[in-house]
């Protein structure tokens, strides 16, 4: 009852001599009762599972917490952290205290009875040039670890949002699947009432329970397409396999792509934000760092001497303290040849990141295309599936007026459902180039808000 006719049912009861407080306790089951209803249709439509919480961004959040690979590649950022602070302890020279118990001594001229014990402190690997180009590289080395684990990200966010919107797809093509099973079976049962009555021969009547029998093994392959991908989904997420997942995948394409269209993006944007260009730039950088370093072999090599020997065999006792310079007069021009070394391996790099911006551009230019034909491609599948729709409603008028059977209408019915499902396929297909036209251009996680990283 619905609360116009509980309405209608109160009036009636207050013309009637029934008391004030039984209408008023028969008014609050009457409207409770009608309430009740339409919450539990707003719940729980009939017909569908009620949608869980794991939307997009939910998944997504989740896997930069429990995502062990996410996780170990941002430990490597932590390594290259540490080797940094190595690179600036070594500004300052080594301090070592050496100690010594001789259980077995020479005897010394100078001192007849010497100790057993004797402590030398001293100062040494002290190479400040060396300590700076160290520095320099190690901090370069630091962002290239940052870009690799945001690189991880970009490409994990990019196969998670494929999956998340293939999974969708799955469902509405399981749905659609499932209708188009129903609408066999009517027609089988429709064609053994017609065989009852000799008005169907028994080939057909095979041929449509073949088709039942093809449809049933194709819903349940597509529920094992969906089991795998959700399992995958789990896997990139950090989830535990055995769990049930409750995916949220309702407007999966805004909780992808969050409005992201790709008409704005140039290839410009794409040589400044992709990752890997950037890592490339980064890895040029480095090696500049070190055809420094290879020139700085030829410079001399600044020296401070500092030792503090007490008791020790054979030398007397005291400081010693020294300055000066260490250079290398001969080595077979091996440092020249390092120099050498090192520009080429720059000038390998250079030519490395060229090819992979030529690289990009090409694959820049391929989803221009694909995106602007897809686009195409769903708008015709859309006009398709109304066209469907409008074929259906005549079959329909056709069958009701006598014109055709049921078992022409219900093919025409199954046409329908099939021009929908082609749409969605072709639409998929443009989600999926979007969102490898956002991972090229920094990430899809740049440009969707609620999966910032």
């Amino acid at each position: 009852m619905n609360f116009s006719s509980a309405w209608g049912f109160i009036k009636r009861l207050n013309s009637s001599c029934v008391s004030v407080s039984a209408r008023i306790l028969i008014a609050c089951i009457l409207v409770l009762g009608s309430s009740s209803n339409v919450f539990a249709n707003t719940v729980s439509p009939s017909g569908q599972e009620p949608f869980g919480y794991f939307d997009f961004p939910t998944c997504i959040r989740y896997a930069f917490v429990h995502s062990e690979s996410l996780v170990s590649n941002k430990l490597d950022i932590q390594v290259a952290s540490l080797d940094l602070k190595d690179a600036h302890s070594e500004l300052m020279p080594t301090f070592q205290l050496i100690t010594r118990y001789y259980f077995i001594r020479t005897d010394d001229a100078n001192n007849p009875n010497p100790s057993r014990f004797n402590v030398q402190f001293a100062m040494t690997n002290w190479n400040p040039y060396e300590a700076l180009i160290k520095i320099r590289a190690k901090s370069i080395f630091v962002d290239l670890a940052k870009l690799a684990h945001f690189d991880k990200i970009s490409e994990n966010v990019a196969q998670m949002a494929k999956l998340f919107y293939g999974i969708n797809t799955l469902q509405a093509t399981l749905r659609g699947q499932k209708q188009i099973l129903a609408i066999h079976n009517n027609k089988l049962n429709f064609g053994k009432s017609k065989f009852d009555q000799g008005n169907l021969d028994s080939v057909t009547l095979q041929s449509w329970t073949n088709s039942v029998k093809a449809q049933q093994l194709k819903v349940k392959s597509l529920e094992r397409e969906l089991e795998q991908k959700t399992t995958i989904l789990k896997s990139f997420m950090g989830y535990h396999p055995d769990y049930y997942l409750p995916l949220d995948t309702r407007d999966a394409a805004n909780q992808i792509l969050d409005g992201f269209n790709g008409r704005w993006i140039t290839f410009a944007d794409v040589q400044g934000r992709n990752i890997k260009l950037r890592m490339a730039a980064k890895k040029e950088q480095a090696q500049s760092v070190m055809v420094t370093g290879a020139y700085l072999q030829l410079v001399p090599k600044p020296l401070f001497v500092f030792t503090d020997n007490k008791n020790t065999p054979n030398t007397t006792s005291g400081v010693n303290m020294a300055l000066g310079l260490d250079y290398i007069i001969w080595d077979g021009f091996k440092r020249v040849r390092d120099i050498s070394r090192q520009k080429f391996k720059a000038q390998q790099l250079e030519i490395d990141r060229k090819q992979l911006s030529e690289k990009l551009y090409s694959e820049f230019k391929r989803i221009r295309g694909e995106i602007d034909s897809s686009g195409e491609q769903s708008s015709l599948s859309r006009e398709q599936a109304k066209l469907a729709d409008l074929a259906e409603e005549k079959a329909a008028i056709m069958y009701k007026s006598g014109n055709i059977d049921y078992g022409e209408y219900s093919d025409q019915r199954v046409k329908t459902v099939e021009a929908h499902l082609n749409a969605a396929q072709d639409l998929q297909a443009r989600v999926n180039e979007l969102i490898d036209l956002a991972t090229m251009a920094g990430g899809l996680n740049k440009y969707n808000a609620a999966i910032r990283y």
